[in-house]
């Protein structure tokens, strides 16, 4: 199977997942357990996109800071999993177009605990729907809503927030991690020497 521009599965290929249909009885157990599944098929497809792509990714435990572990020549690089289903309207009223919203600082049921700066190295975004999969350094998204544009749709100028599918591979944020991280190690250096 020949991939697209860095996708996991062909343009096409695979139609649009619809949300399930949620029971009208159902109550916060079903929720939580729809959540956990979302999430389980998110780590799921990361896993498989850098498995495809000649990355050695891994599963973690339940209960670890991080979904997923990769192996560079020997070097641990721990990437947390954020996924949605499918995109929203940030305002209906306004007719924005419609993109995904992921909320990365919190971790935890009901998302009641901030992460730590030291916990993971990579962030992988994924939108379900359409089997999507951006990753960012931890360190280059500032903000704790970012927002994903759906590839191909047309949109304004974008907020400090707002972040492209197209372009986000693994490879790419494993290069900006190890940027700023000697970024930050030269400003270390210079003020040690003053």
């Amino acid at each position: 199977m020949m991939r697209d521009s860095g996708f996991l599965f062909e343009h096409g290929a695979l139609p649009l997942a619809a949300p399930p249909p949620t029971p009208q009885n159902a109550g916060s157990l079903r929720k939580s357990s729809h959540e956990l599944e979302l999430g389980r098929a998110a780590e799921h497809l990361v896993c498989a996109d850098l498995l495809l792509g000649g990355w050695s990714a891994f599963h973690t435990a339940q209960g670890m800071a991080y979904d997923l572990v990769v192996d560079v020549s020997g070097r641990i690089i721990r990437v947390q999993v954020k996924a949605t289903l499918h995109p929203r309207h940030p305002q209906p009223k306004m007719r924005a177009n419609p993109a995904y919203f992921f909320s990365i600082k919190r971790a935890g049921r009901g998302a009641t605990r901030l992460y730590r700066d030291d916990e993971f190295d990579i962030y992988a975004l994924v939108a379900v729907d359409r089997r999507l999969i951006a990753y960012f350094a931890k360190a280059e998204l500032p903000t704790q809503l970012i927002t994903m544009r759906i590839p191909g749709g047309r949109y304004g100028l974008g907020g400090k927030g707002e972040r492209e599918f197209e372009g986000a591979s693994f490879g790419r944020a494993l290069a900006v991690m190890d940027e700023l991280a000697k970024s930050r190690n030269h400003v270390v250096s210079k003020a040690t020497e003053s």
